[in-house]
Parts: structure tokens; C-alpha cells; sequence
């Protein structure tokens, strides 16, 4: 471990390129992949309407190379129908070509394969092409100078993590509609035959030759197994995606029985259940069934993750919903206030049973009103720089601030969301970035000797190496 590389427990460098044809895609991980250069009306349109959001791969191999991101969590991303259900479009982009060629723009994917996805009835097809895709990416780079490998456990890891220029890849699955085949989403399976279903897909994952590490339980849309987060603002909030049905639920039959199958250890390795994307509501009880089960299990407690998040600067979990996720409920403050974030009641939860919080390098799911009308009025680079450098550690004292103790320096780490269509902080638009950022935090921290009073002790170097790599690499000591 005194090699200096980096970890990051949410990204998809697997996306754009598992995307870029169907029945057989064009790219590999290794490439670097542009969006299309946008041509007709609807392409122009999704490109004018996102412009912080990056028309390049951010976290291609090469870039994960560059960048040292050695640990990185591969996450496995069924596109939700959601998202190709884009509603309230003016008339020039009514028509289904002109959609798909939005769909190009925004998400880098290929036509052939954005049609492939429409038409799909299984998600769970879709997961295991996506799995079997990244698998077969492993090995040398076309030039010979790195190696990409997955891991299934920590032995695993700690080995490849020896060897100069590897890659060592952990994998995770985004959304539980990734356990949805073809007959469960068909609506004609009884609950019980439900159950069943979803018992044997969550077999098989287990199963297969890596299994995946963790599972978001919830994404952007209701999956039937918990309610959601609202997590769209702005003009795609309002006009184009829909994610009224099965927001801010709490967990149902189905998913309660999810969860207890992805945690068991009785039907394969443990899938932890991440949190992120899921309700406050859904988010307490799943807290009070793991907060049981560790009080019953002292042995073998189950750590909470958060992979890819930020803070809201609430006290409390009914605090952070005690007003609807609006523009407005964040315009007057430094953080993102939204539910979908976390409160400081939140943060101990997770600190309290030895878990991860990822924070993300999402300029709007870390920031609000006040930190966006502030650098919309800076023109200097360096001075802009600072203000991201700020409000990133702004996010991590209030975990620490939140948990007050040495011990929350443990609970902090990176979870970017690079490649999953976030609005980037600049400057750390992509994987290559983060030894910039490491050396930036350092450099922030040294010279503005900033919030010292809840270092605990510690100097900045100690710090930022622990967000960017220690904490992780412990954590899987622990638990992978």
C-alpha cells in the first residue's frame, strides 16, 4: 500500500463501449469513445439542453491508467425504459428517429444498440450481456503496457494490486431492475412466482465466476421493490422523464425479500445493498432491519454503503423531507438539500456500522443555489478551482462535523459517477484527473489550513490519502 494510486466506487467504464453496436460492440474498454457530432434537429437539441455533461468517455481504461485509478467499482447498468420513455417534447422531436439520435448524443450509446434497449423485455438479459462483456475485456491493453483483471475478493485484489499497471476491477450492479427478466416484467407472474424469480436470478449472479460486490437497490425509476429519490431537476424534471410512480415509497414485499437474498451468505458470497437512489423512507428501513441484524449478528455485521452521494445539511432523515425536492429548496443554501442526499442522522448510521460514503464528482448533487450562483460570477481559473476543491471538503467536514469523532476519517471515500451522464466538477472531468486532484486537495488543505479544528490530528496528506485510497482498500479487507 505505499504506491500511490487510487480508488473510486462508482464508475462505468464499461458503458459508452458495451454500447457502441449491437449484437457485437465496436469498442473495447480500452478506447477512447466522442459522442456523435450532433446532425439533426432532436441531436442539437439534447446537445444544447446538457451542456455540463460530458460527450466523451471520462473513465476509459487508458484513462483509469493514467489517472492511477487502480481500485476502481465497475457498475453494471441495464438502461431503465425510463429513460427511452422521453415525454412533452416539442414536435420536431416527436418522431422515434429523432429520439433515438437524442438518446446518441446524451448517452454516447450507438443507434443499433439504443434500438436493441427499447425493444428488450429483460433487463436481466441485458445484465449478463453487459457482465459477459466486461469479462471478456480483461488482459493486456492493445499496446501491452497495462493489464485489466476483475477481482472477486480481497486475496484477489490484494495480489493484482501488486503487480505494476494493473487494473484490478470489482463489479456492481446499478438499479434492482437488473434482476427483471423477460416473465417478471411481463406482469403476469403471481407474488409468490415473483419471489421465486427473483430468488433465482439473485443465484445466479451469485454464481457467476466474479459476482458483483454490491447492488443499488434502487435507480431512477420504481422497480417494484422500493420507492426512489427524486433525482432529476431543471428542464428534465419538468418536461422530459417521469418518475412520479413509486416515489419516496418505502420497501415492499418483494423487495424485502431481495434484500434478504442478496445479504445472506447462505446462497452464495454477500451482495451488500447500496443505498443511494433509494427513499428516505425505503433508506430507514432497510437501516432498522440491518441495525437489528447487526445486533443479533455482533459477528458478522453488514456495513452500509453509500457509493456515489453527497450531503444535504439536514440534522435529521425527516428533516430532509420535511419539505418537497424542489429547485427551490436548495437555492438558498451551500448543499444540495435534497432527500436523495444525506442528513447527518444518516451519516452516523452508516459511520455506526462500519460503512462507505462515496462522495460524487457532481457539481449539482454536491452543490446548491448558493455555491452555483458563486462560480457563475468567477472568470479566474485558479480561483474557480478552489471553490470546487472547497465545496468538495465542504461535503466531507460535514461527515466528519456529523459524526465528530477520529473514526469518521474511515467512512470517507470517492464514488465519482464519471461516465454516468453527472454534471462534472471541472477540472476533474475524467479518471486521468485524479492525481490533480489528489495533489490539489493537498496543496487546498496546506495552504488554507482549512476546517483544521476537525482534522483529528491528522495532516492533509494523511487525509486525502485516505478519501482516495486507504479507506477503501480496509474496507474490502474487511468485507470483500
Amino acid at each position: 500500500m505505499n504506491d500511490l494510486f487510487f480508488a473510486d466506487i462508482h464508475m462505468h467504464p464499461n458503458l459508452k463501449s458495451c454500447n457502441s453496436g449491437y449484437p457485437t460492440p465496436r469498442r473495447n474498454m480500452w478506447e477512447y469513445i466522442d459522442h456523435p457530432v450532433p446532425s439533426g434537429k432532436a441531436a442539437r437539441y439534447a446537445f444544447d439542453h446538457s451542456p455540463n455533461v460530458a460527450k466523451y468517455s471520462q473513465t476509459n481504461l487508458y484513462d483509469l491508467a493514467k489517472g492511477k485509478v487502480r481500485m476502481p467499482v465497475i457498475s453494471l447498468y441495464p438502461i431503465e425504459k425510463g429513460f427511452l420513455d422521453i415525454r412533452n417534447l416539442p414536435k420536431l422531436l416527436t418522431n422515434a428517429k429523432s429520439r433515438k439520435e437524442m438518446m446518441q448524443v446524451v448517452t454516447g450509446y450507438e443507434i443499433d444498440s439504443i434500438q436493441y434497449l427499447s425493444q428488450s423485455k429483460s433487463y436481466f438479459d441485458i445484465l449478463q450481456y453487459e457482465y459477459q462483456y466486461v469479462c471478456n475485456n480483461q488482459g493486456k491493453s492493445p499496446d501491452g503496457n497495462h493489464h485489466f483483471q476483475l477481482v472477486k475478493n480481497f486475496q484477489q485484489l490484494s495480489s493484482h494490486l501488486a503487480i505494476p499497471r494493473t487494473i484490478a476491477g470489482i463489479l456492481s450492479i446499478e438499479g434492482g431492475h437488473s434482476l427483471f427478466d423477460k416473465e417478471m416484467l411481463s406482469g403476469k407472474l403471481s407474488p409468490t412466482e415473483m419471489k421465486k424469480k427473483i430468488t433465482q436470478n439473485i443465484q445466479t449472479i451469485k454464481s457467476w465466476d466474479i459476482p458483483p460486490f454490491s447492488i443499488n437497490l434502487c435507480h431512477h425509476f420504481y422497480n417494484h421493490l422500493a420507492g426512489h429519490s427524486r433525482s432529476f431537476w431543471g428542464l428534465v424534471r419538468k418536461g422530459f422523464l417521469n418518475q412520479n410512480e413509486g416515489l419516496n415509497r418505502g420497501l415492499n414485499g418483494l423487495g424485502i425479500k431481495a434484500m434478504k437474498e442478496l445479504l445472506s451468505k447462505n446462497n452464495g458470497p454477500r451482495i451488500l445493498i447500496d443505498i443511494k437512489h433509494m427513499s428516505v423512507k425505503s433508506r430507514k428501513e432497510l437501516y432498522n432491519w440491518i441495525r437489528s441484524y447487526n445486533y443479533i449478528s455482533a459477528s458478522d455485521k453488514i456495513p452500509i454503503l453509500a457509493s456515489h452521494a453527497g450531503v444535504n445539511g439536514f440534522k435529521s432523515m425527516n428533516a430532509s423531507i420535511s419539505t418537497p425536492d424542489h429547485e427551490r429548496k436548495s437555492k438558498q443554501h451551500r448543499f444540495n438539500r435534497w432527500g436523495i442526499n444525506l442528513s447527518d442522522e444518516e451519516i452516523r448510521i452508516i459511520h455506526e456500522t462500519g460503512g462507505l460514503i462515496g462522495l460524487m464528482l457532481d457539481k449539482h448533487k454536491l452543490g446548491g443555489g448558493k455555491f452555483h450562483d458563486l462560480i457563475a460570477r468567477i472568470s479566474d481559473k485558479n480561483q474557480l478551482r478552489n471553490e470546487y476543491l472547497k465545496l468538495f471538503l465542504d461535503n466531507v467536514f460535514q461527515i466528519v462535523q456529523a459524526i465528530n469523532l477520529p473514526s469518521a476519517w474511515d467512512t470517507i471515500c470517492i464514488g465519482s459517477d464519471l461516465d454516468g451522464g453527472i454534471e462534472h466538477f471541472e477540472f476533474y472531468d475524467k479518471a486521468s484527473t485524479f492525481p490533480d486532484l489528489y495533489n490539489d486537495l493537498i496543496d487546498f488543505l496546506t495552504t488554507e489550513q482549512y476546517q483544521k479544528k476537525l482534522w483529528f490530528g491528522l495532516n492533509p496528506e494523511r487525509i486525502v490519502r485516505k478519501i482516495m485510497q486507504e479507506n477503501v482498500f480496509l474496507f474490502y479487507q474487511k468485507h470483500f
